[in-house]
């Protein structure tokens, strides 16, 4: 066994392992080392010695990795800690002050990681907090201070305004708990704080004394990233403009710098700029959201990139797989109209986790707020650019495929076909548009373009919908500006392809709607004579005008449809003439529908349709007449949206239930663009309210929803759950819509449906 003497030698070497002090190298071993030396203090049985060794190792479990959960890691360490602090409470003198207060200050830190990074429930944070102050003697004033201001920023996690309040000012009241925290720190996360909280005079306030010297700032850290947003609001544009400037460029910012940066240019008409900060912290921003950081970071991600499409700035760009957060196995190109989509959904899901594990609504409702953020000024004139704008920037070669030269890529692009998944001909493509983009070659890209093309369409219309319409979108922007490009051969591939791509990007949430109005008009500029190209363009922009809720818009796109010399019998199929009537449904023309297009939907396929117009219209027996000739065979949006809307209105509890609970695996989606439908709305917003039916009716009872194939049988539900959770999928989805087309016709509309009187008892 080892003295004393050898075991504290051992654990000064060890110090010097630490990786904070090393640039993160030698993680494992230093816990490892740690590891063993708690051990042997454990045996040697000296009370200080122990108490340091815990200590020590408890600070190294930070490098260890968990095999399925963060708590495997921080259950260990507040067990270590509370050890150390029973052994304290029961020697007050028998440690040094300096290990004490590092105890304190591990507590700190881990209530820090449970609040901001690997969030616990609220209640448990509570707990903790509650606990440390009982075992806190009241001697120790800084450590109650210090305790207050984590319940304050619990707090505020969750949104309570009127609590934070109260504990700010009690914080303000106490002396500066230094030993414990950092002056500027607990500024720069208090101006944070109050800026997500809304108080922008607040987080102003909190940072002005480090900018002025008041509170030391630490040597060469930046803290105004921070009032960005609070001086462009409360209108002290100039000094949000030169604090902008002086730090966009500036490597290594935090996650609430960069998104400070970002949402500053969405909102500021700088899209280019943000577009330059966001290619400049692409290492900082990959994977997936699973810190409160990396949430607000996502959404203002999403906000920019939604701009930028909406400005027309949407481009494919290479994510190069040596950068960090890049897989090297995925493909490499990417658009910001597909990484605005990524980051709203992951930002909207946490924040929705979040709000599970607070009891609130506030991290949804707030991330959303930042979606649907407005410019607050349409264009803010910036200073020049410090230096080259990173995504202007030619991408580097990439490492996998060594091909640079015009008959090296050919080559390249010969061998696509021997690889058997088409998922790795699409990685195989997208690295020789890479490398072509890095080399500036055109001759091979147009031809590595096509293959890209015809691989994409060849995927089911759900799969890579983003990427199809940058890469579709590339090639008519190359026709547009010089039309004897393409050959007879390829300009009918182009034109065979047009309606495909428009009909997957108008179905499901894709890009923005003015991206998609730019492509239409630069197709239009190019339609051949004697073809039915013009027929495909106005029947899409009629689809775009309805999806945008745009009434006179949609009806005068329809009225030039029909003023076209020619009929296209492809838009005269039965499937089209139901899509048609949907749109003048989705627009509220009940009327225009029963009068021009009822008569042939009586008795046919899709008459359902007509149910909930003819009870509008207060045509009762037609309605009721067409539910019970159709209700037992109801599948699919519109059959399912209409009878459930019917059973809602005229107060058939049962069959509602009984439509509901066979038409669950329906609603069962992902929160993301895949598969939601802009159809799907409509069932959407009926369910919510059948289900609210249901509950005022007193009939709601408890059920187990089936298994899935993507999960078990859950118990416990009810039909007002049920109501709650259609409610979300339906905002959420609608927004998304609102988003993307710039209008909010249809949340506005789908919201009525949902809220709409039920029948009475």
């Amino acid at each position: 066994m080892a003295t004393r003497d050898e075991l504290r030698e051992r654990l000064d070497d060890a110090y010097e392992l630490d990786p904070d002090d090393n640039e993160g190298e030698g993680k494992e071993t230093y816990w490892r080392t740690m590891q063993d030396i708690l051990g042997e203090a454990e045996a040697l049985g000296d009370t200080e010695l122990l108490f340091e060794a815990r200590l020590a190792y408890g600070w190294s479990l930070r490098g260890k990795e968990w095999k399925k959960d963060t708590r495997e890691i921080f259950s260990e360490w507040l067990g270590l800690l509370r050890f150390c602090l029973t052994m304290w409470r029961d020697e007050p003198d028998a440690f040094p002050e300096h290990n004490v207060t590092a105890m304190w200050n591990q507590f700190f830190n881990i209530l820090d990681i449970f609040i901001r990074l690997y969030p616990e429930p609220a209640a448990r944070v509570h707990r903790l907090i509650d606990e440390l102050e009982r075992q806190c003697p009241p001697s120790r004033t800084k450590v109650r201070t210090v305790l207050g201001h984590y319940r304050m920023e619990i707090e505020a996690r969750r949104g309570n305004v009127a609590e934070v309040e109260r504990l700010w000012r009690s914080f303000q009241l106490a002396e500066m708990p230094v030993g414990h925290v950092l002056p500027d720190g607990v500024a720069e996360v208090g101006a944070t704080m109050w800026e997500r909280l809304g108080r922008d005079d607040r987080a102003i306030e909190t940072l002005t004394p480090v900018l002025t010297g008041q509170i030391t700032p630490r040597e060469g850290h930046v803290y105004v990233d921070g009032l960005l947003m609070p001086y462009l609001r409360t209108g002290r544009t100039d000094e949000a403009v030169a604090a902008h400037q002086s730090t966009y460029a500036r490597t290594g910012m935090k996650l609430e710098d960069i998104a400070a940066h970002l949402e500053f240019c969405a909102r500021t008409g700088n899209e280019e700029r943000g577009l330059d900060v966001l290619h400049r912290n692409l290492e900082r921003l990959g994977g997936t959201v699973t810190t409160v950081q990396q949430m607000w970071t996502a959404a203002a991600v999403a906000l920019l990139c939604n701009r930028a499409a909406e400005r027309g700035l949407d481009a494919e760009w290479a994510w190069s797989c040596e950068e960090d957060g890049c897989d090297c196995e995925s493909a490499p190109l990417r658009s910001y109209a597909e990484l605005g989509g990524q980051k709203r959904w992951w930002a909207l899901e946490f924040a929705m986790k979040l709000d599970e594990l607070d009891g609130t609504s506030f991290s949804t409702e707030a991330i959303m707020k930042r979606l649907h953020a407005e410019p607050l000024v349409d264009r803010l004139e910036l200073p020049a650019p410090v230096s080259e704008p990173a995504h202007r920037v030619k991408p580097r070669l990439s490492p996998h495929l060594a091909a640079a030269t015009t008959d090296e890529l050919r080559k390249e692009l010969g061998r696509t076909p021997e690889f058997d998944r088409r998922a790795e001909r699409v990685v195989h493509l997208q690295r020789l548009m890479q490398n072509a983009f890095a080399t500036g070659e055109r001759d091979a890209l147009l031809d590595i373009r096509f293959a890209y093309l015809d691989e994409l369409l060849a995927y089911k219309p759900t799969v890579m919908r983003p990427d199809l319409f940058a890469a579709f979108t590339a090639i008519v922007r190359l026709h547009d500006a010089d039309p004897s490009l393409l050959g007879g051969e390829r300009l009918d591939r182009l034109w065979t392809a047009a309606p495909d791509v428009l009909d997957r990007v108008l179905t499901r949430a894709t890009v923005h709607a003015a991206q998609i109005r730019d492509l239409l008009g630069m197709l239009g500029r190019h339609c051949r004579p004697g073809a039915h190209d013009l027929h495909h363009l106005r029947w899409y922009e009629t689809e775009l005008q309805v999806r945008r809720g745009d009434v006179a818009a949609a009806r005068a796109a329809w009225a030039a449809f029909e003023a076209l010399p020619s009929s296209c019998d492809d838009y005269a199929t039965w499937p089209n003439v139901l899509r048609r009537t949907g749109w003048w449904l989705d627009l509220g023309l009940d009327a225009d529908v029963l009068a021009t297009i009822g008569p042939a939907l009586s008795g046919g396929d899709g008459e359902e349709r007509l149910i909930v117009p003819y009870l509008r219209a207060g045509e009762d027996v037609k309605a009721r007449e067409i539910h019970e000739r159709t209700f037992a065979n109801a599948e699919g949006p519109w059959a399912v949206a209409a009878h459930l809307e019917f059973c809602a209105r005229t107060g058939d509890v049962a069959r509602a239930k009984e439509l509901i609970r066979g038409t669950l695996d329906m609603f069962h989606v992902y929160y993301d663009d895949t598969e939601f439908t802009f159809d799907m709305l409509r069932p959407c917003a009926a369910a919510v309210l059948a289900c609210r039916l249901i509950a005022a009716r007193g009939q709601d009872e408890t059920w187990t929803w089936p298994e899935h194939d993507c999960c078990p049988a859950e118990e416990g539900w009810t039909y007002a759950r049920l109501a709650a959770d259609y409610r979300t999928e339906l905002t959420f989805f609608a927004t998304r819509w609102q988003e993307l087309t710039g209008a909010g016709f249809h949340t506005r509309r789908l919201h009525a449906i949902a809220d709409a009187p039920t029948e009475p008892t």
